[in-house]
């Protein structure tokens, strides 16, 4: 895999890119959430934003997708949206982003916070806690929190979206592939 660096120098996220990153706060805009992660970056100017898109989506293989919010979100602070497949390597695909962003940004590594969804303290990001909150499987996902909304819906008697699979080999295969 090849990494391009086009629009970012050294140094060009120096003071901009804040070192505490999102996960899952947002919903995909590709896909189903079960399927994609999104991982979201506070960037306190519009132009380093838009360079930042620039290197996730050119950059890496594994990138879905990759956007600045519409508006800042606050004052001179834009968040940029990275989609990446939920998948076992999700945490590797998050540490070679993190460890690429170093030379243009400043941050370390190990000075790397993260949230998960809507929780309120940010997390030191390592492998540990990384994959203790996140699932990293479509699976793990759904299992966390469609399956038991779909068991509520089915106990009330209402409408199921996704209808649990009743075939014995193909919960099976699903099982072998992770899905």
């Amino acid at each position: 895999m090849t990494n391009l660096v086009e629009g970012l120098e050294v140094n060009d996220l120096v003071d901009v890119l804040q070192s505490q990153m999102q996960v899952d706060e947002y919903r995909s805009k590709l896909g189903r959430d079960d399927k994609n992660c999104v991982l979201s970056f506070m960037v306190d100017d519009r132009v380093a934003a838009n360079d930042l898109v620039n290197f996730m989506e050119r950059g890496y293989e594994f990138v879905l997708d990759a956007d600045v919010s519409n508006s800042e979100v606050s004052n001179g602070r834009w968040l940029v949206f990275v989609e990446i497949r939920r998948l076992t390597s999700l945490y590797d695909h998050v540490e070679k982003i993190i460890k690429d962003l170093a030379a243009s940004s400043g941050i370390k590594p190990a000075q790397w916070q993260f949230k998960y969804r809507k929780d309120k303290q940010y997390q030191p990001l390592t492998r540990e806690n990384f994959t203790q909150l996140v699932p990293l499987t479509s699976r793990a996902y759904r299992k966390r929190y469609i399956d038991p909304v779909n068991q509520m819906k089915a106990t009330a008697g209402l409408p199921v979206t996704t209808p649990p699979v009743q075939d014995q080999d193909l919960k099976n295969l699903q099982n072998l592939a992770g899905i």
